[in-house]
């Protein structure tokens, strides 16, 4: 099973790379990696091409990496751009400011991809299309000097070192939830899985379509909705953290793009036929408070 790591980026040089040896470093090595970069100016094409790109190409001949540099209409249409050169059975995202837990990320996705079925009612068997996790969002110390708890002796935070703190945790489910009903029903409670978490069979993107481009925070939640809300795809939740997401993402930068992200939520919503959106909306926040106080395995 190949698997494609698509990271769109722009002007991010530091976490680009940092992302690209995080991928490097998996021991899972069918792997392709799609930078999608947004026509830096700031040395990301320059260090992309002098450098990472040789040593990843010769670093094992079943991993490579494409990289491509142009202007694009935001981030979704970046990752639009990057699914559509991949050619792994399975897709999934990688951010330029983020990076996994540990080195074995990948050969887990793969492993419950290939072990996991379902069974339909004439009793076929069938893999899974969709296998999510759980997320941690992390700070780091050199911007927050106060915080003086370490990860770096937990075996499941293996790649934050001493650099970085936990400030939320993403528990994503309980791990007997898992029947399509339930979901359903936690959906109208606000609940989804943590998108940069997500990996999908690429057929799912043939299937159901792209991200939506005129939607620039909140695309990735339309996603989820359309498909384990209105398509229920088929899904595996693996109930171990499996990515790291740097704070400061573009949907809480400031108050403006906060409710800019909450409409287009809403107008999600709407769409894909949420009976009470305003409800689910509001739950969909107050879901994430307990993240706050849940950061130990």
């Amino acid at each position: 099973m190949k698997i494609s790591i698509i990271t769109a980026t722009k002007n991010n040089k530091a976490g680009l790379l940092r992302a690209i040896e995080s991928v490097r470093s998996q021991t899972y090595k069918n792997v392709e990696h799609i930078i999608v970069d947004g026509g830096s100016t700031d040395g990301t094409v320059e260090a992309i091409n002098n450098e990472q790109l040789t040593m990843l190409n010769d670093q094992c001949s079943m991993y490579n990496v494409q990289f491509i540099s142009e202007l694009d209409n935001g981030i979704y249409d970046a990752i639009n751009k990057g699914i559509k050169l991949a050619s792994g059975d399975v897709i999934g995202l990688l951010h330029s400011d983020d990076f996994y837990t540990d080195e074995y990320v990948l050969e887990k996705v793969s492993q419950a991809f290939q072990d996991i079925g379902l069974e339909e009612k004439d009793k076929s068997f069938f893999g899974v299309e969709a296998v999510y996790s759980d997320l941690v969002y992390v700070r780091s110390k050199a911007k927050d000097e106060k915080r003086k708890k370490s990860v770096s002796e937990s075996n499941e935070y293996f790649a934050l070192s001493t650099e970085h703190s936990v400030i939320r945790k993403w528990k994503t489910q309980n791990e007997e939830f898992t029947t399509e009903t339930q979901r359903h029903r936690e959906i109208l409670k606000g609940w989804m899985p943590p998108h940069p978490t997500l990996f999908l069979r690429r057929t799912v993107f043939e299937n159901y379509g792209l991200y939506r481009t005129d939607m620039k925070i909140a695309a990735d939640y339309e996603m989820i909705l359309r498909l384990f809300f209105k398509s229920e795809v088929t899904s595996f939740y693996l109930p171990v953290t499996t990515y790291c997401m740097t704070i400061g993402g573009v949907s809480n930068k400031s108050l403006k793009n906060i409710l800019r992200k909450s409409s287009e939520d809403y107008y999600a919503m709407k769409l894909h036929g949420i009976p009470f959106p305003l409800k689910t909306l509001l739950l969909k926040n107050f879901r994430k408070l307990p993240q706050f106080f849940n950061k130990s395995k």
